[in-house]
């Protein structure tokens, strides 16, 4: 059995692997996709039809189509990182619209098989997590295409080139990381928001919760997660219900996200601290 919450970079692990596991940490920390500040990145998220409850709208262009009623959706992901030269280069591919990842899908994937038949440096998997927004826009996929990960289908959602360099610190709880995004969230009134607070004031909204870490996490239980949290000087959780819609967006093509010790991601808002 795959244990998925071994180290991304066993102290075996060759350097410059251990640096291909670094950025698949990072890219795995901006999930779903983002990449850091001196890489590039295609892709912004799930789209197009699936057998999900989700309504999809679609749009033509390159700033994509959107999603309604994504609140509470469940997905899957799998990032494949491959060295080349001082670039690391990483395909995320998504279950988002095609299947909600169920359990005896997510089984059977086999890292250690992706690996070897992708000729990869690493593979990471990424779920089950649950989306918190209501409504994606500007959400387009790389490749509509499904590609079965044992049993399971997945679309090629993304890729993210990230420079060696830029990834020797490899990802932590609680470090704001700037990713290149242009796909904006849109959170509808009346209906309840998780956040992180920073020490200067800056709110992030959860954007998807995780039960790779915890297990027992469950939409019902988010409004405590603040108790159970192992908050670092200055930080805070704060849940409240929003009375007007918000829209949580990238800007000029990059957002800043964060993941808490639990592995659920939060975007910065632009509401004024």
């Amino acid at each position: 059995m795959i244990n998925r919450n071994a180290p991304l970079a066993p102290p075996s692990l060759h350097p410059a692997r251990a640096l291909a596991c670094a950025a698949l940490g990072l890219a795995f920390t901006a999930a779903t996709l983002g990449c850091g500040s001196s890489a590039s990145s295609t892709g912004t998220g799930g789209a197009g039809g699936g057998t999900t409850s989700s309504t999809t709208t679609t749009s033509s262009g390159a700033g994509g189509g959107s999603v309604s009623d994504v609140r509470g959706d469940r997905y899957c992901e799998v990032l494949i990182g491959k060295l080349s030269g001082a670039t690391v280069h990483i395909e995320v591919y998504n279950t988002y619209l095609l299947n909600d990842c169920p359990a005896a899908g997510w089984a059977s994937v086999d890292a250690a098989a992706i690996k070897a038949e992708e000729m990869a440096d690493v593979v990471i998997l990424n779920g089950p997590r649950y989306w918190m927004m209501d409504v994606f826009e500007k959400s387009a996929l790389i490749d509509p295409t499904p590609h079965a990960f044992g049993t399971l289908d997945m679309r090629l959602a993304g890729t993210l080139d990230l420079a060696v360099a830029d990834v020797k610190g490899g990802a932590s709880a609680y470090v704001p990381r700037e990713v290149e995004r242009t796909t904006s969230w849109i959170y509808q009134a009346n209906k309840p928001v998780f956040e992180l607070v920073d020490p200067a004031g800056r709110i992030f909204d959860m954007q998807s919760y995780s039960v790779q870490t915890n297990a027992t996490q469950t939409m019902d239980t988010l409004a405590d997660l603040g108790g159970a949290l192992t908050l670092p000087a200055g930080w805070k959780f704060q849940t409240r219900t929003l009375t007007a819609d918000l829209t949580v967006t990238a800007v000029d093509g990059k957002a800043t996200v964060v993941q808490d010790d639990f592995a659920n991601t939060y975007q910065l808002s632009q509401q004024a601290p």
